[in-house]
């Protein structure tokens, strides 16, 4: 098989993104359609108490200036939080929406005021600047503990105290219990607090629009939308349902998606306030996004300050956890703002370890910044980081090694499958094993002689590890359409839209290990809402949920084929062999390939019988897991630090392509070690974005990066049919506590929060 499973195949979709061929959204009808500039708000909380456009719309090349006045006159609905939970008394959320443009209030610095639609983005931009606009400025808050404090400011009147909700999961009373008895026994209790750092997603490609009257048909009321997203069914729908459209009056398109990382996942303002306008002025509009504005206007990651409390035996094995969360929402509630630092991080909380009894609370805080959703492990990270760095301070506080810490805690091979307290039931592993070859491929004997060398040289030398539990790619989406066509070539019609990941190759590899059939005849179509089934790329669930599928489909398609090849060969189905694509009779040995097969059963007047369509569900989750092992130096006259070592050990159960699935774990450790030293939006106490650049955020480069060795220790899912686990997101959740605990190590100290800056380092100098 030349294109089959476990092979390290290039990657098909390569070709047109090397040779600047592809098609982003920006690559559609170049240089037509009305401009779009957005007026935002210069203050993070004020009242808008008027705005006057008169002489702005009487400039040269003005088409349209409206603001939330005009939306609301004609109905057109809002961006609605998806996904709630309960608050711990069992009372319900009080549910608020997004308008598109701020209505009498804005709470953040971005918050669109006014759109401002022109013949030339340089038309635009000069309206823009006549408008004028009055503000009341009010206090803001941009933390969870200034909103939280007394006579703090208030955004909402539905959320008293700037408190969303209040949510607890595990077995709460009994934790509790464990705790109040810790008085009467040697036992010690740890205490921690960590800052998850927020952070900007930064996808090469920012959140271009284009909206247009459909131009295959007469319909007045039809559009076709071109966007990069991760999935234009479900962005389809909440557009149609905002401009009391029916679903099928709106088309929308994804060409090639510059990354996602989550964020394109969710709706946006600007995606509504565009489509409204394409709609009324039925001419074709779009929306260039400036690098910076994504700074103010994209939904942002992490911002979670936890605090954890352990009770532990003299030799560190855990008996009880709580952890409490204040979760920082931003201004408005995302489609899974809420789902994020509840449902999503209880999935992993007690990562690789057993411990009987957890608590974790959260509370859901809104603030004068911009609004946090999904981004890479949405969850999973900030679960791993607390626990990894509660097992440091363990290790640290009673003075015990932070590997026989974590080997006491270690869930056993007896143990699985392993019911943890908070979540789902892990199905597969051997986290001792895996522990044990992370260590030894990391050649952690020969620290203290490395270390030693980069003392006489003027380099501290810091050991950093963490395990990691990943939870993805559980339920299923709307699956894939497979068709062929006359020259027995294969359209596969996936649900979930690729940004990045290779998701053609790897849909391919899969029907053609299956069939055998020739790579070059299969074609993998995605990001059409009307072609594509319903389903969004997210969670580390494309192989789990999609790969899966498509076998499925081949193997059905396989059965069909089956009779009729025995047909054509004249022979017993018991005669018939099939290997790497041949049927072959095995007593005349004459043979047909399914592609020829396919191509002879070809019809204009009915659909082709080997048409299939199938949806897979998976039985439950798949659990990625692994240890990362970090060595970094730094330089003790300049404290300039340089991660010298990376090792990775993971379990990523069935592997289809080795290269692409190192690829993801490469970039996924790329954006962790970011978080980890870099990456940090800072906000000062009137809710200005002090880091809304890449001048001021700093984004990982390659020599910030180290060669990655990554091992693989194997065993498969069980919840799924192919026995894959997800690889998206592991290395996000792996990196940051590998990274800070290796930075902690080389400065003798228990914890540092991230971004490990330059000045923390000195601060925490000894």
């Amino acid at each position: 098989m030349k294109f089959g499973i476990g092979q390290a195949v290039k990657r098909v979709e390569d070709k047109v993104l090397i040779t600047g061929t592809g098609n982003f959204t920006d690559d559609v009808n170049v240089g037509e359609g009305m401009a779009t500039h957005f007026v935002r708000s210069t203050y993070a909380h004020a009242n808008v108490k008027h705005i006057n456009f008169e002489e702005a719309s009487k400039l040269p090349g003005v088409q349209l200036i409206v603001t939330q006045k005009e939306l609301d006159d004609e109905s057109i609905g809002e961006i609605e939080c998806l996904d709630f939970v309960k608050n711990s008394d069992g009372s319900e959320i009080s549910p608020t929406s997004r308008p598109p443009m701020a209505r009498r209030v804005v709470r953040c610095v971005g918050d669109i005021v006014a759109m401002v639609i022109a013949e030339t983005k340089e038309q635009a931009l000069d309206a823009a600047e006549l408008i004028e606009i009055e503000y009341e400025v009010l206090p803001a808050v941009v933390d969870t503990k200034s909103a939280l404090a007394p006579n703090a400011p208030q955004l909402y009147i539905e959320y008293p105290g700037n408190q969303v909700f209040h949510w607890q999961v595990g077995n709460h009373d009994e934790t509790l219990r464990q705790f109040e008895t810790a008085r009467m026994s040697d036992d010690s209790i740890v205490e921690l607090s960590v800052i998850n750092n927020r952070i900007a997603p930064n996808a090469m490609e920012m959140r271009q629009i284009i909206a247009m009257p459909h131009p295959n048909t007469e319909n007045e009321d039809e559009l076709l939308i071109w966007c990069g997203t991760q999935g234009t069914v479900s962005l389809s729908r909440q557009i149609s349902k905002a401009l009391s459209l029916p679903r099928e009056k709106v088309h929308l398109r994804s060409g090639n998606v510059g990354g996602g990382f989550g964020y394109k996942i969710f709706l946006h303002p600007e995606q509504l306030c565009v489509s409204w306008a394409a709609k009324k002025l039925r001419k074709t509009v779009r929306w260039q996004q400036d690098r910076s504005e994504g700074f103010v206007s994209d939904l942002q990651g992490r911002d979670i300050h936890s605090f954890a409390k352990a009770l532990v035996s003299n030799k560190g094995k855990i008996k009880a956890l709580q952890f409490k969360n204040q979760a920082n929402l931003g201004s408005w509630l995302s489609n899974f703002g809420i789902y994020v630092p509840t449902k999503s991080t209880c999935r992993t909380l007690t990562t690789l370890y057993d411990i009987p009894f957890v608590s974790l609370e959260v509370t859901g805080v809104v603030t004068n910044t911009p609004a946090i959703d999904a981004y890479r492990g949405a969850g999973r990270p900030e679960a791993n980081y607390l626990m990894e760095r509660l097992i440091d301070k363990i290790a640290f506080d009673l003075k015990v090694d932070r590997i026989e810490v974590r080997k006491v805690n270690l869930i056993q091979p007896e143990q699985i499958p392993y019911k943890t307290v908070c979540s789902g039931t892990i199905d597969s592993g051997d986290m001792p094993a895996l522990f044990n070859s992370a260590l030894t491929n990391a050649d952690v004997s020969g620290f203290q002689k490395r270390k030693k060398n980069s003392l006489e040289n003027g380099f501290l030398r810091g050991l950093g590890i963490a395990l990691y539990l990943e939870s993805c790619g559980n339920g299923k989406d709307g699956g894939v359409d497979i068709s062929f066509n006359e020259k027995g070539n294969v359209i596969i019609n996936a649900a979930q839209m690729e940004n990045g990941q290779g998701h053609q190759t790897t849909l391919t590899q899969i029907f053609s290990d299956r069939l055998g059939y020739d790579a070059d005849k299969i074609t993998v179509i995605q990001g059409d809402s009307r072609l594509s089934p319903a389903g969004n790329t997210g969670g580390a669930r494309m192989t789990v949920i999609q790969g899966s599928a498509t076998a499925k489909a081949a193997e059905e398609i396989l059965g069909k084929a089956k009779s009729l090849a025995s047909d054509f060969l004249k022979c017993d189905l018991s005669e018939l062999t099939f290997e790497d694509g041949i049927f072959r009779h095995s007593k005349t040995n004459k043979t047909i390939t399914i592609e020829y097969l396919a191509q002879t059963l070809f019809s204009e007047n009915k659909p082709h019988p080997f048409n299939t369509k199938h949806v897979y569900t998976t039985v439950g989750p798949s659990f990625p897991y692994g240890c990362h092992v970090v060595e970094v130096e730094i330089d003790k006259a300049t404290f300039v630090p340089q991660i010298k070592k990376y090792s990775v050990t993971d379990d990523l159960g069935g592997v289809i392509n080795p290269d692409t699935l190192a690829g993801q774990i490469h970039g996924g450790i790329a954006q962790g070690v970011g978080q980890a030293l870099y990456e940090n939006l800072v906000y000062d106490e009137i809710g200005q974005c002090l880091s809304g650049s890449l001048m001021d955020y700093t984004l990982p480069r390659a020599d910030h990066l180290t060669m990655i060795s990554h091992y693989l220790s194997n065993t498969k899912c069980k919840n799924n049919y192919l026995g894959v686990k997800g690889v998206g997101e592991a290395g996000t959740i792996g990196a940051p506590p590998a990274v800070v605990s290796a930075m902690c190590d080389a400065l003798s100290v228990a914890h540092i929060d991230m971004p490990v800056t330059l000045s923390k380092i000195w601060k925490n100098r000894k």
